[in-house]
């Protein structure tokens, strides 16, 4: 069991999930993302149903992999974004309390931010790590977007095919 009095991290959380993950013995998901030159999505009508399976398969592994890694990025995001909140709330309190029992008037949330972030650098670094996962969360869901697009376009050719045969 693990020790309660050990610092709670984010990397700790990751690990952990990870460990669950690996204990489920199922193999990793594995894909050629090499690049196929030879497939021309411009040209995607022109091709013979063998060519359409083809891009089938390398649409599909793509649109696999890259929901594997949103998924990846959104638990690390997730971590991050917790780790933060208790951290950068506990620095409220503890910052709050140093005014109260000085007397001072008490700052706007704006400009406690600003003094916690400041004082904090800890904190400062993980807001931007997690500013860094979201910038890449949204760049890979945007990736992702677009091969389940490709996909689906793919689909609904050999499906427009099929019904053509009827």
């Amino acid at each position: 069991m693990e020790n309660k009095d050990s610092k709670w991290t984010p990397m700790k959380a990751l690990g952990k999930a990870q460990k669950e993950i690996d204990s489920l013995g199922i193999p990793v998901f594995k894909t050629d993302l090499s690049e196929r030159e030879e497939l021309n999505f411009s040209r995607l009508t022109n091709y013979d149903n063998k060519e359409l399976e083809d891009f089938l398969t390398m649409y599909g592994g793509y649109k696999a992999y890259l929901e594997t890694k949103v998924a990846d990025i959104e638990a690390s995001a997730g971590a991050y974004e917790a780790a933060f909140t208790e951290g950068y709330n506990t620095a409220l309190y503890k910052i709050t309390k140093e005014y109260e029992e000085e007397g001072r008037k008490k700052p706007t949330r704006e400009e406690l931010r600003g003094e916690i972030l400041s004082k904090f650098t800890s904190l400062k670094e993980q807001r931007q790590d997690l500013i860094n996962l979201q910038a890449q969360l949204k760049k890979i869901t945007g990736l992702l977007n677009t091969y389940t697009t490709a996909y689906n376009t793919v689909s609904r050719v050999v499906a427009l095919r099929t019904y053509g045969q009827q």
